[in-house]
C-alpha cells in the first residue's frame, strides 16, 4: 500500500529552502538527477543560481510563515516529497516545513536545536557538556547588563546567524557602547530571534568536527585543527588541516561530538562542529546539520574518500547514510584546506591557480574570483577568493606552506 509520500513510478519532488549555497542544486542533481526541484531562497541571491532554476522568493528565509505560503504554494501544483535546507539560515525553515507538511528527515524540534544557538546550549548545559557561560537576552538593551554578569570580554551576537556575521568580541563596556552607536550594530538591531551574550572563551586552538550520523549513531567524525580562531578574519589565510589519528585532541573532540549528537537528538544527517581547546579542557562552540562551508568537505573527501554533501544529500532524501564506520583514511599526508584572503572592491589584480599551483606540497587550487569582479562588504568566516588544498608530511610543515602561499598571494582592490 502506498503512503502520503510514497512517489511511486513518478520522480521525486524536492523543496530547496536556500540562501547563497547555490552548489547545493548540482548536489542534489548528482544524488537524484531524475527528481523536480524547486528553490526558495531571496532575490539577493538569484544571481548565484543558473537560469535553469526553478527559483521562488521570499523577503526572509527565516520568516517562517512566508516560507510555509511559498511552499504551501507549490504543494498546490503537485506533490512534494522531501525538504532540503543546505544552508546555516535554512534549517529552521526546512525542519519547520518537513514538521507542517509530514515530510521525512530532521523535524523543526531538532533543526531549531542545532541553529538556535540558545536553544542549543540550553539543552547541551542540561546534559551537563561544556560551554561557555551565557546570557539570552530580547534586544541589544539587555547587553550591557548581561556582559557585566558575566564579566568582560565577551562576544555578542544573534542566536540564529551563518559564518561570523554580525558576531562581536568586546573587550570592555567601552568597546560595547561604541559599537550600539555605530552601523555595525544594526544586524543585531534588526534580528527576528534572541541575542546571545557569551563570556569570551580564551582558547590555545580551535577545532571542528564533520561527522556522519546514521540511526542515531555517530558513524564517522573528521576532527581538523583551524589555522587560527576564525572570529574576526576576513583578511587573513584561514583554513585548517586534519590532524592524524593519534593525535590525543582526536578522541576528545570526537567524544564531545558524539554526546552533542546525542544531547541534541540528531538520527540521521552530517554535523560541523566547532570547539575551543582551553588550558581547562575543549569548550564546544557549537554544531550544525549541515555540510560545512569553504573546503572542508573536499578535504575530508581527499582524507578519508567520505563526501559529506553526498550523504547529506542522500539522508535528506530519506536514503541511508552509506557510511560504516570506522572509516581508514585513504592517504598519509596531513591535508589541509586553506581559505584565500578576501577585502571588499573592485578586483584589480588576483593570483590564479596555475600560480599558487606552484607553491610546494599544493595539490588543487579552486580560483572563484578573477580580475574585474566586485566583492561585497558583506564578508564573514567563509568569505574567500578561492580554497587551496595541501598535502604536507608533518603538521608542522602546514604553517610553513600557508605563509609560502602568502607570499605568493597577490589581492588588489579598488573602492568600488
Amino acid at each position: 500500500m502506498s503512503g502520503p509520500h510514497d512517489t511511486g513510478a513518478r520522480a521525486p519532488r524536492v523543496l530547496v529552502v536556500n540562501s547563497g549555497k547555490a552548489e547545493a542544486v548540482d548536489r542534489l542533481r548528482a544524488a537524484a538527477p531524475d527528481a523536480g526541484i524547486d528553490v526558495i531562497t531571496e532575490r539577493a541571491y538569484a544571481p548565484m543560481y543558473t537560469p535553469d532554476v526553478r527559483l521562488h522568493f521570499v523577503e526572509d528565509i527565516a520568516d517562517l510563515t512566508a516560507v510555509r505560503r511559498v511552499a504551501l504554494d507549490l504543494w498546490a501544483r503537485g506533490p512534494v516529497d522531501h525538504v532540503v535546507a543546505p544552508s546555516e539560515r535554512s534549517l529552521p525553515a526546512g525542519g519547520y516545513l518537513r514538521s507542517f507538511l509530514g515530510l521525512p528527515g530532521i523535524g523543526f524540534e531538532t533543526a531549531n536545536r542545532f541553529s538556535n544557538k540558545a536553544v542549543m546550549k540550553a539543552a547541551l548545559g542540561a546534559a551537563g557538556l561544556p560551554v561557555a557561560p551565557h546570557r539570552v537576552i530580547a534586544s541589544l538593551d539587555g547587553a550591557p547588563a548581561a556582559a557585566a554578569e558575566l564579566g568582560w570580554p565577551v562576544v555578542l551576537k544573534p542566536a540564529l546567524g551563518t559564518g561570523s556575521m554580525n558576531t562581536f568580541a568586546l573587550a570592555s563596556p567601552a568597546a560595547l557602547e561604541a559599537l550600539l552607536g555605530s552601523p555595525e550594530a544594526e544586524g543585531l538591531r534588526r534580528a527576528s530571534c534572541p541575542l546571545l551574550v557569551e563570556r569570551f572563551v580564551e582558547m590555545e586552538g580551535e577545532y571542528h568536527c564533520d561527522g556522519v550520523v546514521s540511526d542515531g549513531e555517530v558513524a564517522f567524525a573528521a576532527v581538523q585543527r583551524y589555522f587560527m580562531p576564525l572570529l574576526g578574519q576576513t583578511d587573513a589565510f584561514t583554513g585548517s588541516y586534519l590532524l592524524s589519528e593519534d593525535d590525543p585532541a582526536v578522541s576528545a573532540v570526537r567524544a564531545l561530538h558524539r554526546a552533542t549528537v546525542t544531547a541534541l537528538g540528531l538520527t540521521d544527517g552530517v554535523t560541523h562542529m566547532e570547539v575551543f581547546g582551553t588550558e581547562e579542557g575543549f569548550v564546544i562552540g557549537e554544531i550544525s546539520c549541515r555540510p560545512a562551508g569553504g573546503g572542508i568537505v573536499d578535504a575530508v573527501r581527499m582524507k578519508y574518500g567520505v563526501d559529506l554533501w553526498r550523504v547529506f544529500m542522500d539522508t535528506s532524501l530519506g536514503r541511508p547514510a552509506g557510511v560504516r564506520g570506522p572509516v581508514a583514511p585513504l592517504r598519509e599526508e596531513i591535508i589541509a584546506n586553506c581559505d584565500l584572503p578576501v577585502r571588499p572592491g573592485r578586483v584589480l589584480r588576483v593570483s590564479t591557480a596555475e600560480e599558487l599551483s606552484r607553491v610546494p606540497d599544493v595539490i588543487e587550487v579552486r580560483m572563484t574570483t578573477r580580475t574585474g569582479d566586485i566583492i561585497g562588504r558583506r564578508l564573514h568566516s567563509a568569505s574567500t577568493t578561492g580554497l587551496v588544498f595541501l598535502a604536507t608530511a608533518e603538521p608542522s610543515l602546514v604553517a610553513k606552506r600557508v605563509e609560502d602561499l602568502a607570499r605568493a598571494y597577490v589581492l588588489e582592490v579598488a573602492p568600488d
